[in-house]
């Protein structure tokens, strides 16, 4: 059985979205997690490993946003903690260019002795004392100068985020004095994909958790998610996932019939 607690970070809440750690305790546990926005630095734990996209990994991940599914596979045993970033989120503490981590996962070659503490923890210490590493990690790599550089695009994501007004990427840099131009190249370098590519995975993650969590119907599904209409909202689901979202809703339906886990979502958005 895999078993995930979540904890609201206490530190850099602008930049890091949670802090989780995971734990199967029983057979092997497979997950297929949709296209999220999302960038996770994972430590696996006492020589733990696991598989992506059948692909074994042993060591310390940077794991960037998809626009795709991602499989992953954890044998019974596997402990992971992992600090999911928004987008952003990553660049102030590790500088590396987004285009290399969109739908990839990289080794994080560091051996620091903060490092080895975390992933070599005693199974003695509680959660607070493993997470209370990880920020000290943290507070170690984070860089002033490089937290400057994100706050256009921190800026922009709180709008398309957070604020139920639907309006296009256009006015918001007339009416945040944005330039259009710059806010794409930040994006680039930083996030990997453009404002616009970002914008459209955002509407297609909140439609995905109403698929999820909510019993809404797929009309209000889409409209409240800021697809114009209802071919719009299928149109852009298929692109992401290559199906309906009526088709995605039945699979939901049906693997959880199945008790299969086919959402790594920790039920919010």
């Amino acid at each position: 059985m895999l078993k995930i607690e979540t904890y609201k970070t206490e530190l850099f809440p602008d930049l890091i979205e949670r802090i989780w750690i995971a734990e199967n305790i029983d057979r092997e546990v497979e997950l297929v997690i949709p296209p999220n926005q999302y960038v996770n630095l994972i430590f696996a734990l006492n020589n733990s490993t696991y598989k992506r996209n059948q692909i074994w990994i042993d060591t310390s991940q940077i794991e960037g946003i998809s626009i795709e599914n991602t499989v992953l596979s954890y044998p019974a045993g596997t402990k992971l903690i992992g600090v999911r970033f928004f987008a952003f989120g990553l660049y102030p503490f590790i500088q590396i260019q987004g285009k290399k981590l969109i739908n990839n996962s990289l080794n994080y070659p560091l051996e620091t002795e903060k490092i080895k503490d975390i992933i070599n923890y005693s199974v003695n210490d509680s959660y607070t004392v493993l997470i209370h590493k990880v920020y000290e990690l943290l507070s170690d790599l984070f860089c002033e100068k490089s937290y400057d550089a994100v706050f256009q695009i921190m800026d922009f994501y709180k709008q398309f985020r957070w604020n139920d007004e639907i309006y296009s990427i256009e006015e918001y840099c007339k009416k945040s004095g944005t330039n259009y131009t710059t806010l794409n190249r930040n994006f680039t370098r930083i996030v990997g994909i453009t404002s616009k590519k970002f914008e459209r995975l955002i509407k297609f993650r909140k439609s995905l958790c109403s698929l999820i969590d909510s019993e809404d119907n797929l009309t209000s599904i889409g409209a409240n998610s800021g697809y114009f209409d209802q071919a719009h909202f299928i149109r852009e689901f298929k692109m992401f996932l290559n199906q309906t979202p009526s088709d995605y809703q039945a699979l939901i339906k049906l693997a959880d019939m199945e008790s299969k886990i086919i959402n790594y979502n920790f039920k919010l958005f």
